[in-house]
């Protein structure tokens, strides 16, 4: 088996909460980006990043750039949350394109994941500056969604991003199809 860690950078909670949801069907240790060390990256075969997205911006934007000689040696799965609905994948293709180099990603091991808005926790400040930006925009529903808040954040969001780790950490080195021997199935992943 091989040997990896979850890496996460959020604002509010959903980002850490999908990262030990994750951490805990994949047995796999949790660090918020803060405490990671560039020793800890090193050791590790894969690596899932998770990260929440703020005016298009990954948090996890400047841990990427300062770690990416690391990162582009390793298998990398991201997790991206943010209110971009599935069907936007104009937008979800801009927050890849503005954010995560091409040399350290597969755009096949990306997922973007429901997150939660809820107006009356947020700073004063970010307050504002989604009561500007709602002020502006011009779909009905993202203006719903910038004035009452979402709250999509749902352990069953993870289902796809943990049969894909699930699948390479179980691939055996020096098998020569390199397939995994023992395939999941959903009740060893719940």
């Amino acid at each position: 088996m091989k040997k990896g860690l979850i890496v996460f950078k959020g604002k509010y909670g959903a980002s850490r909460q999908y990262a030990q949801w994750l951490g805990h069907e994949l047995e796999l240790p949790c660090w918020d980006a803060s405490q990671m060390s560039a020793e800890l990256l090193s050791s590790c075969d894969f690596i899932v990043l998770g990260s929440a997205v703020y005016y298009g911006k990954l948090l996890l934007r400047s841990f990427i750039m300062k770690h990416i000689e690391i990162l582009k040696t390793k298998k990398l799965f991201l997790f991206i949350v943010c209110a971009t609905p599935d069907s936007d994948e104009r937008t979800q293709k801009h927050i890849v394109k503005q954010n995560i180099p091409k040399l350290i990603v597969n755009r096949d091991d990306i997922y973007f994941l429901p997150g939660r808005l809820v107006v009356e926790k947020l700073k004063l400040g970010d307050r504002l500056m989604l009561r500007l930006a709602a002020a502006f925009e011009k779909d009905l529903v993202k203006k719903q969604v910038m004035l009452n808040g979402i709250d999509g954040v749902n352990q069953d969001n993870l289902i796809d991003i943990v049969i894909a780790v699930s699948m390479y950490s179980r691939k055996k080195k020096n098998s020569p199809d390199g397939l995994a021997r023992r395939s999941p199935t959903p009740d060893n992943l719940r």
